[in-house]
């Protein structure tokens, strides 16, 4: 047992002329920022961890957990991290070996290496477990390591259930190249980015299928590491799932998609294994997939990691780990136990501010990564640096800010790398929950869209011209407030006569324009495969203007902010989504819901009965205005607004996109390609109902769109999947 480098001269910040660069007091504010900008871009601040009551009622029970990456990164020297990839390699084999021997001959039970009575406290040691032989029991493992004042390396913890911060660790990269830019191409950084093909073969290799259907498992929005899961899929370029996304039939896991049932080969999962099978021994509540441990013991799926991998991170079961170790596989490269006896950890510096202005130096833990491709082991020649606030452990940090892990001029040895896995078009494979997302995704845009510009025209009148809130006894403010309970979708209340009452109402629209940005948010980060990066950036910035919103300080200003966002992620779905099913289905809900906006409003404005002759201009202009049409308007008609030009224009004219007839087009467009449940006799009673007199063409085409919208969901969404027939193959058979 060698601990060669584990005492000298190895450091965690930056020498020379990289550690001027780096520290350069003139350029970090301005880097963190960017880092900031960064970060929040790809869905990993508050756009992700501050949501509200999704679009259809479910609530996203969330803590607000922002981080932030610090701009100053760790480095290690190509002869440490060649050290410690070492010992990582052999203490991941060496697990494997424990593992495997736990849940197979017990051995080390039976020589009281592994006490039986240690095995028995612990709700980790899964005892369906017992007796399986996957071909690998850790095929992605995480360790946190240590360095104190002195250079000595120290191991903190191992993480082989479901270990998490791969994927933070590729978003950290990925966010400081484009920080630093050339400094990371200057210094000779080793690059991550063939990482994620390693890891996609390393979870093929643990399935007998020659080209595996593999996705990633994770808990959903709710948990901790969401983001991680959600790049990692991305980057891998699979399906991220969750457990209302699979089912077991045939001793099988198939993936609910809107083409039907899609067989799964692999999941890597992010679950932790109390919460995989709810109909398992311990099963934390009931969540997961019912009858999925059956699948995998029936060799129908593969897991990786193996369920009950994590056994040997129990606080019950630790303390005997390096004993099993030495007793199946003697390491030949080891790091001490770090038992928080270490008087001083190394100390790396800080950017102002990154924690708190008055720290500019503190410790870090740093988490290194490998994957067994079923040939060799694989580390990550990076990783991922957790700052510690003063007084953490460095196995629980509190502190939210990351650091990047640059490994310098390190050259891997050279690997035969095995052939490429055979393509697979899964452009039409969209699993139900993905697109019942995206359909609420649209409709909620479309719906805060409507708000926010109503808000905006109704504010903008008033700053112009003050006098409308007392013109005619106050009609034009009843209007007003008629159109504004419509839009927002709340039964018309008592009639406004005031321009302060007026403004309530508006800052009433305010609150909801953030509950319906709220919503699009929680449901658009369930479903960032299929959005661009460019729409991540849109949605943080639309989630800092909705802050705003929230705090009642929003100006007209920050209005047209919010509308031009609303435009950035119409013309990003029009333009950089491909056109399959998704894409309909998400289309269907956003001209669905059009629809709805243009009814509401018509029905909120034209009460000209009950109006003066001096505020109908007014009103249709404010119509016309909130749905985007008024330019459109003046350049076809010189003359004053009048009520049948404007209804026609809003109504009838497929020329104008705003439409109620170009928003019918396009659906019947989507009836043709059959990727929604209306059928041609929706398209037909709409554009009957188009021809009738507003009066009576509102109340049925109202009832027609949401009559179609209840059809979506029953169609697409909501069909129900009875998972005890499914586990089982069923009568006569064994």
């Amino acid at each position: 047992m060698s601990t060669a480098l584990g005492r000298g001269a190895p450091i965690l910040h930056p020498t020379g002329d990289l550690r001027r660069r780096l520290l350069d007091p003139d350029s970090l504010a301005a880097r963190q920022a960017r880092a900031d900008r960064l970060l929040a871009a790809e869905g990993a601040g508050h756009l992700v961890h501050d949501l509200p009551v999704r679009a259809d009622g479910r609530t996203a029970s969330l803590e607000s957990r922002p981080w932030r990456i610090d701009p100053i990164p760790l480095v290690l020297d190509a002869g440490t991290f060649q050290w410690l990839s070492l010992c990582v390699a052999e203490r991941m084999e060496a697990l494997e070996a424990v593992v495997r021997d736990l849940y197979g001959a017990r051995s080390l039970v039976a020589e009281r290496v592994v006490p039986a009575e240690a095995l028995a406290s612990t709700g980790r040691y899964r005892v369906d477990a017992v007796g399986s032989t996957p071909r690998r029991w850790i095929t992605t493992y995480a360790v946190d390591v240590v360095l104190d004042a002195d250079g000595m390396w120290w191991h903190v913890q191992d993480l082989v259930d479901a270990p998490p911060g791969l994927g933070y660790a590729l978003l950290d990269r990925s966010v400081m190249t484009r920080v630093l830019p050339d400094l990371s191409a200057r210094a000779d950084v080793v690059s991550l980015a063939r990482f994620p093909s390693r890891l996609l073969r390393a979870l093929a290799a643990t399935s007998t299928v020659d080209s595996p259907r593999t996705v990633v498992y994770s808990a959903g929005i709710d948990h901790p590491s969401y983001v991680d899961h959600s790049y990692l899929a991305v980057q891998l370029g699979v399906n991220l799932v969750e457990g209302a996304d699979l089912v077991v039939r045939q001793r099988k896991v198939w993936l609910r998609t809107l083409d039907g049932l899609e067989p799964v080969d692999v999941l890597y999962r992010r679950v932790e294994d109390p919460k995989l099978d709810p109909l398992a021994v311990a099963a934390v509540g009931n969540v997961g997939v019912p009858g999925l441990l059956l699948a995998e013991r029936a060799g129908g799926v593969s897991l990786a990691n193996a369920h009950g991998a994590g056994v040997v991170e129990d606080p019950a079961i630790v303390p005997f780990v390096r004993a099993a170790i030495d007793r199946l596989a003697p390491l030949t490269q080891t790091l001490p136990e770090y038992d928080g006896s270490v008087p001083t950890l190394a100390s790396v510096p800080l950017a102002p501010g990154s924690i708190s202005p008055d720290l500019d130096h503190t410790s870090a833990v740093v988490r290194l990564f490998a994957v067994h491709d079923g040939e060799r082991v694989h580390v990550l020649p990076g990783g991922t640096g957790r700052v510690l606030a003063p007084g953490d452990d460095p196995a629980e940090p509190t502190a939210c800010t990351a650091k990047d892990v640059w490994v310098l001029g390190w050259t891997p040895a050279p690997v035969v790398e095995p052939p490429r896995l055979p393509q697979v078009d899964f452009g039409r494979s969209v699993p139900t929950r993905a697109a019942d997302a995206l359909y609420w995704t649209n409709r909620a845009a479309e719906r805060a869209e409507a708000m926010a510009r109503t808000m905006r025209v109704i504010s903008a009148r008033l700053e112009q011209d003050p006098g409308l809130a007392t013109m005619s006894s106050g009609a034009w403010c009843e209007r007003m407030g008629a159109m504004t309970d419509r839009v927002i979708r709340r039964s018309v209340g008592e009639p406004l006569g005031s321009g302060p009452e007026l403004s309530t109402r508006l800052s009433e629209v305010g609150d909801a324009v953030a509950a319906e940005i709220g919503a699009l948010l929680a449901e658009a980060t369930t479903v960032r495969e299929f959005l661009s990066v460019t729409t991540g950036r849109v949605l943080s910035h639309l989630a800092e203007l909705r802050s705003s919103l929230q705090r009642h300080v929003t100006v007209v200003d920050d209005l047209d902010a919010v509308l031009a966002d609303f435009a950035a992620i119409a013309g990003l779905w029009q333009e950089s989504t491909v056109r399959g099913p998704a894409w309909r289905i998400g289309d269907t809900g956003r001209r669905l819901e059009r629809c709805l906006v243009v009814v509401d409003l018509l029905e909120g404005a034209l009460d000209l009965d009950r109006q003066r002759p001096d505020t109908v201009a007014p009103v249709l202009e404010v119509l016309l205005a909130a749905n985007d049409s008024l330019v459109a308007y003046r350049r076809r008609h010189r003359s004053e607004i009048e009520p049948e030009l404007a209804v026609r224009l809003l109504v009838n004219d497929q020329s104008n996109p705003r439409s109620l007839a170009a928003s019918v087009d396009r659906l019947a467009e989507h009836v043709d390609d059959g990727e929604n449940a209306l059928g041609e006799r929706f398209v037909e009673s709409a554009r009957a109902c188009l021809l009738l007199p507003p009066d009576r063409m509102i109340p049925e085409l109202r009832e027609l769109i949401e009559s179609a919208g209840t059809g979506m969901v029953g169609r697409w969404f909501s069909t129900p999947v009875d998972p005890i027939p499914m586990t089982f193959d069923g009568p006569g058979t064994t």
